[in-house]
């Protein structure tokens, strides 16, 4: 397996790309193997949707701990990493960022990776039922806007990316900055507001 994505970062959720992986050229005939794809991933999409809402009771009680003790509890980065981390690796597959076919569960050697740094600290204040979270909600809209522009020019390289992938049987080195960057930005932001880190997520794609 290749290198783990760009760089080292220090904000305490990470998501890395192996870039040295070769995909099955015939995954980029266009539209089709897309098609293919979003149909083999229908099991995964089955266990989301149960395990989203396993996720959405998990987060009716977890800011129990940080108001209680300032972090984020190890059990909901269990359950609610497991799933961003899971719903992470199914996004990739489908677009053609990854070859091997996601495992039904969270294998650490898939070259797709999320993780979380479970020591981070958080302000107990942040824990205060359903306030916490909407005060979150409201200071990450900089970040909506921001990735709603990103999200524009990664949908561009998502349709012309097929291309990289038929002739050479490699996904493009600039999916992995925009479109990797965009799931590494969007997963941080998300997670942020669910209480799963401390500090502000940075603007930036990579790590």
């Amino acid at each position: 397996m290749g290198e783990m994505s760009s760089g080292a970062g220090s904000y305490p959720i990470s998501v890395r790309f192996d870039r040295e992986q070769r995909i099955g050229r015939l995954w980029g005939i266009p539209f089709l193997g897309w098609f293919v794809r979003s149909l083999i991933l229908i099991p995964h999409l089955f266990i989301l949707s149960i395990f989203g809402v396993i996720v959405g009771l998990v987060m009716l009680v977890a800011w129990i701990p940080v108001l209680v003790n300032g972090a984020f509890p190890g059990w909901g980065y269990d359950l609610v990493g497991g799933y961003y981390r899971w719903s992470v690796r199914v996004t990739a597959y489908l677009l053609l960022m990854v070859g091997p076919y996601p495992p039904l569960g969270t294998d650490p050697g898939y070259p797709v990776e999320v993780d979380f740094d479970r020591s981070t600290r958080l302000n107990r204040l942040w824990g205060i039922p359903l306030l916490g979270m909407l005060v979150r909600a409201v200071l990450v809209i900089p970040h909506a806007i921001a990735l709603w522009i990103v999200g524009i020019v990664a949908g561009i390289i998502i349709f012309f990316s097929w291309i990289p992938v038929l002739l050479f049987g490699r996904y493009p080195t600039l999916g992995y900055e925009v479109v990797g960057g965009y799931l590494r930005w969007s997963t941080r932001v998300t997670c942020w507001v669910l209480l799963m880190a401390g500090p502000y997520p940075p603007f930036r794609l990579g790590e």
